[in-house]
């Protein structure tokens, strides 16, 4: 092994920064023997030199534009997230000659098309693989191992606080707000858990998958992104009547000539599905190529262990490229993909009505669903009191603008008194 060690700095020390650190300190001897050559951790930046850290003091400094050009430093690991001062940081270390390793999923969703092309110029890596999925490995292998396939489609569940919320109330009863209140009290959501709840979080990692699996540019304004705020214990009650679990799921598939249709909601997923036995704080990523057929990944998708495991993985990549002398691996988004909207999508719809408890209820329904070609699959019913009665319905496969339309007409129906909630159902 040659003497020369990789010199590599970190751009913040937060849990997955603090979890880097560890990992290269504790396995340094096996990380270098994978790499081909010693490493080194030579400078920290961070942005509150007034905080106590677990390292030498020596190694951090507040100046952090002076880590990205050093000239001695080979790899920046940008483990800061959010936009700025992110983006300016990673550009300037790619222009002073420096691969970048990144764990930022905002930045890469917003602004990761632009800073690979610029790596791939320069003839750098930019490796990004704990953006999405913390620890679990996604973007490797549909950047390498699956990149023959046409992705036919792609499902994921992205968000580990939602998916526990919903496992909560799925397996206690809870309503929403009791399951988020027990997330945030053992440390799996924010105090203001908008990013998860709202689905920001899981709508910038679909962005970042679905433009490595069709190779273009899809941009998070581009994704239709729909929160878990209107699940309620009823609607978890029902899904799983009908031999369904509601997930909050990303999914992403062609859409006709060029484009794709990418979305975040609240989906009722069949019992049977790789993807409805993911529970509790996990993440996973089913993917059905032309050639490979179904695949699935799933892991835990958050925390600092599994994100630095992904992060330090993304580090031997680079050191590899370093030591065999070659010119980096960076793959290029080649143009922005055409996105389609939400109203083209054709799937199955649940519903749940609170309507009169008189006759001719069930025909006024089905002749409004009808008039825009929305078929009735499957119906439950209820009495709920001498004057109300609750129905659920599934449909057959149909178009979302003509279900939308249906649901119009059915809101100024007199006998119903309520749309109480709609959700997509997958096959």
């Amino acid at each position: 092994m040659t003497s020369s060690p990789i010199r590599i700095a970190l751009l913040g020390f937060g849990t997955v920064g603090m979890g880097a650190y560890r990992m290269l300190a504790d396995n340094r001897e096996a990380i270098s023997t994978k790499i081909g050559r010693d490493i080194e951790i030579v400078r920290i930046g961070i942005r509150d030199p007034a905080k106590d850290r677990t390292a030498p003091p020596d190694l951090f400094t507040a100046d952090l534009e002076s880590v990205v050009v050093d000239p001695s430093v080979h790899v920046i690991l940008e483990l800061m997230g959010g936009i700025d001062p992110a983006v300016s940081l990673i550009e300037r270390a790619l222009r002073s000659g420096k691969h970048v390793v990144t764990a930022n999923k905002e930045l890469m969703a917003k602004q990761g098309a632009r800073l690979v092309g610029l790596a791939s110029s320069l003839g750098l890596d930019l490796h990004f693989e704990a953006a999405v999925g913390g620890g679990i490995p996604l973007i490797q292998p549909m950047k390498h191992q699956l990149a023959g396939n046409d992705v036919l489609k792609l499902m994921g569940i992205l968000n580990g606080t939602t998916n526990y919320i919903l496992t909560r109330m799925s397996e206690d009863g809870s309503d929403l707000k009791t399951a988020l209140a027990e997330a945030q009290e053992k440390g799996y959501a924010e105090a203001d858990p908008t990013a998860d709840v709202d689905a920001f979080d899981p709508q910038y990692k679909l962005a970042i998958l679905a433009s490595v699996a069709f190779h273009g540019e899809v941009a998070p304004e581009g994704v239709h992104r729909e929160g878990i705020r209107g699940i309620s214990a009823r609607d978890i009650e029902l899904a799983h009547l009908m031999g369904y679990r509601i997930k909050l799921l990303g999914i992403v598939e062609p859409a006709g000539s060029g484009r794709v249709l990418a979305r975040v909601h609240p989906t009722f997923l069949p019992k049977g599905h790789p993807l409805a036995g993911v529970n509790d704080v996990y993440n996973a990523v089913w993917i059905r190529g032309d050639f490979v057929g179904d695949v699935m990944f799933s892991g835990k998708g958050a925390g600092g262990d599994p994100t630095a495991s992904a992060v330090i993985g993304d580090l031997i990549d680079v050191g590899r490229t370093l030591v065999a002398g070659g010119s980096g691996s960076a793959i290029p988004v080649v143009g922005r993909i055409e996105m389609a909207p939400i109203e083209e999508l054709r799937t199955a719809y649940y519903v749940r009505l609170i309507v009169e408890d008189r006759p001719k209820v069930l025909g006024e329904i089905a002749m409004a669903f009808g008039e825009h070609e929305v078929g009735l699959a499957a119906m439950e019913m209820r009495t709920l009191d001498v004057e109300r009665g609750e129905i659920a319905f599934l449909t057959h496969v149909c178009v979302e603008k003509g279900f939308k339309a249906a649901l119009g007409l059915i809101e100024g129906l007199s006998v119903v008194r309520s749309i109480e909630s709609w959700i997509r159902v997958e096959s």
